[in-house]
C-alpha cells in the first residue's frame, strides 16, 4: 500500500512542467532576447524531453536577434535530432508513452512538427546565404523544400500507425475492449466538431508547403542566374500565396531570362508578430465504462490565435504582400495531429480511470483510500502538451524596391521603423566570417561561457556592419519585428 501511494506521489513529482517554460516565454515576450538566449542554452546544456524544443528556439532567437551567421551551430544540432525523430516517426510518441499512466503529455520527449524542421533548412540556408556560401545555402534551399513537399504523405502513413500503436500499448498495460471503439474516426471527428469550430477556418494549408520557402528559394536561384530552378519555386509559392510581389518576380525573371533588365533590386522579407501558441482546455465527454457509461474529464490542447505587430507594411513606396501566415501553417500541421492527440487523451484517460476502478474495487481494506489517492493523483496530472514554438513570427511579408532609390524605409502602419543606405561602400563579408568564425572558437572552447557570446553579438552590430545595402548587387534583407524590436540582416548581397 504505502508503495503504491510512493508510486503515485513520484508520478505527480515526474509530471510537472518544465521549470524553464514559464521563465522563457516571460523574457521573450518582454523583449528580453539576451536572457532568454542565456537561458536557453542552459535549458539544453542537459538532455531533457524539452531539449529539441529549447534547442530550436535558441537557433531561432539567435537567427532573428543577434544575427544568422552566429545561429547555424544551434540549427545544425537542432536539425539532427530533428531528423532522428523525423525517421522514427514524429507521431510515434502517442504509442509508445501511453502506458506511462503515472506522467502526463508532458513526459513525452518534444519531437518537432514538420514545419519547425523546415524553418530550421530554411533558416540554415539564409545563414550560409548570409556568408557568401552558395554551395551550403543552395543544398538548404534544396532541403527545406523538400521536407515540406514530402509532409502530407508523411502524415497520411504516420496517423494509421500512432493510433494502432496506441491501441496495442495500453491493452498491453490493461486489457479493455472500450479502447477500440472510443476512439473511431466518427468519436474523434465528434469530438473536433464540437471542441475546434474555428480551426479549419485557420487551417488553410492542406498541403503543408509555406509558400515563404519557395518564394525566397526562388530569389536565391534568380539572383544567382539558376532561372529554371527559379521559376518552378516562384510558380509553386505563387499558386499558393497568390501575392502580388510574386507575379512581379517572375516577369522580373523573364526580363533577365532574355536580358532586358540590368536594374539590381533589394528584396525585404519582414517577420512579424508572435505565432499561434497552444493552451490547454478540459473537456466532459460520455465513455463506456466497467461500470456503464460515464462523463469523465479529459485535457486537450488548443490554439491560441497569433499575434501581429502591424497590420500593413510598406518599403518606400513599395506595399508589402503577405506571403505567409506561420500562424496558419501552425494550424494546419496541428489539425492533421488532432486525431492522434485525441486518440492518445481518450485512451489514457481511460486507463486512468480503470486503475482507479480497480484500486475501488478491490484495495480490500485500503480499497477506498486507494481509489481516492488516485483519483486525486490523476486529476493533477490530467495536464495536456502545450509546448510551442515560441520564436517564430505570425506573418511574413515581401517587397522590393530599386537600388537607385537612396534609402530602404521600411514602415509598419506608416510607422518608419528602419532607414538603412543604399550604398556603393559595399563589401561586410570578411567581418561577417570573421565573427563567425569568432563566435565558432568561443562555443568549442568555452562552452559555458555565455557572456564571450553575447559580447561577440554586440560588438558586432554596435559596428554597424549590417547598416547599409550594396547598390551594386541584388540583395535580400531580412527584417524582424516582435512588438517594439526591429531587427534586421543582409541576407543576400555584397
Amino acid at each position: 500500500m504505502k508503495n503504491f501511494i510512493f508510486l503515485i506521489l513520484i508520478g505527480l513529482f515526474l509530471s510537472a512542467c518544465s521549470k524553464y517554460n514559464a521563465k522563457i516565454t516571460k523574457e521573450y515576450d518582454n523583449q528580453h532576447y539576451t536572457q532568454a538566449y542565456k537561458t536557453l542554452q542552459h535549458a539544453t546544456m542537459k538532455e531533457s524531453n524539452d531539449w529539441l524544443l529549447w534547442k530550436m528556439q535558441s537557433a531561432f532567437i539567435t537567427f532573428s536577434y543577434f544575427g544568422p551567421h552566429f545561429s547555424l551551430i544551434d540549427l545544425e544540432e537542432a536539425e539532427q535530432k530533428f531528423k532522428i525523430n523525423e525517421s522514427e516517426g514524429l507521431l510515434s510518441s502517442v504509442g509508445e508513452n501511453i502506458g506511462a499512466t503515472l506522467s502526463n503529455d508532458l513526459a513525452i520527449p518534444y519531437k518537432g512538427l514538420v514545419f519547425e524542421g523546415v524553418f530550421l533548412n530554411f533558416y540554415k540556408a539564409l545563414a550560409f546565404s548570409s556568408m557568401g556560401d552558395s554551395v551550403q545555402a543552395r543544398i538548404e534551399f534544396n532541403r527545406a523544400n523538400d521536407r515540406q513537399r514530402r509532409a502530407k504523405d508523411y502524415y497520411a502513413k504516420e496517423i494509421k500507425k500512432s493510433h494502432d500503436k496506441a491501441i496495442k500499448a495500453a491493452s498491453e498495460k490493461k486489457k479493455n475492449t472500450n479502447y477500440e471503439k472510443s476512439t473511431t474516426d466518427y468519436e474523434i471527428n465528434k469530438i473536433i466538431n464540437e471542441k475546434y469550430t474555428t480551426l479549419r477556418e485557420f487551417a488553410i494549408y492542406k498541403d503543408l508547403i509555406n509558400p515563404i520557402v519557395p518564394y525566397v528559394s526562388g530569389l536565391y536561384f534568380m539572383i544567382e542566374g539558376d532561372f529554371i530552378k527559379s521559376i518552378d519555386l516562384l510558380k509553386e509559392s505563387y499558386g499558393i500565396s497568390g501575392a502580388n510581389i510574386i507575379a512581379k518576380d517572375m516577369q522580373l525573371l523573364e526580363y533577365r531570362k532574355n536580358k532586358a533588365n540590368k536594374q539590381t533590386y533589394t528584396w525585404i522579407i519582414i517577420e512579424d508578430g508572435d505565432m499561434a501558441r497552444k493552451d490547454g482546455i478540459e473537456i466532459s465527454m460520455p465513455f463506456a465504462l466497467e461500470n456503464g457509461v460515464n462523463a469523465i474529464n479529459m485535457a486537450l490542447p488548443h490554439l491560441k490565435e497569433g499575434k501581429n505587430t502591424y497590420i500593413s507594411y510598406r518599403v518606400n513606396d513599395a506595399q508589402a504582400d503577405m506571403v505567409s501566415s506561420v500562424s496558419n501553417l501552425f494550424a494546419s500541421e496541428f489539425e492533421k495531429q488532432l486525431m492522434p492527440i485525441i486518440t492518445r487523451a481518450i485512451i489514457s484517460t481511460l486507463l486512468k480511470y480503470s486503475i482507479t476502478y480497480s484500486a475501488n474495487e478491490f484495495g480490500g481494506d485500503y480499497g477506498v483510500l486507494m481509489g481516492l489517492v488516485t483519483t486525486i493523483a490523476f486529476s493533477a496530472i490530467n495536464q495536456t502538451d502545450t509546448r510551442t514554438s515560441l520564436m517564430l513570427p505570425s506573418s511574413i511579408w515581401a517587397t522590393r524596391v530599386k537600388n537607385t532609390d537612396s534609402n530602404i524605409k521600411v514602415f509598419g502602419n506608416n510607422i518608419e521603423l528602419l532607414n538603412l543606405p543604399i550604398t556603393n561602400d559595399c563589401n561586410i563579408l570578411d567581418k561577417k566570417l570573421s565573427s563567425a568564425k569568432e563566435f565558432e572558437k568561443v562555443v568549442k572552447a568555452k562552452s559555458k561561457d555565455l557572456s564571450a557570446r553575447i559580447h561577440i553579438f554586440q560588438n558586432y552590430y554596435e559596428s554597424g556592419n549590417e547598416d547599409k545595402v550594396c547598390a551594386k548587387t541584388d540583395n535580400i534583407v531580412y527584417v524582424r519585428v516582435h512588438h517594439g524590436t526591429i531587427t534586421h540582416a543582409i541576407i543576400k548581397g555584397d
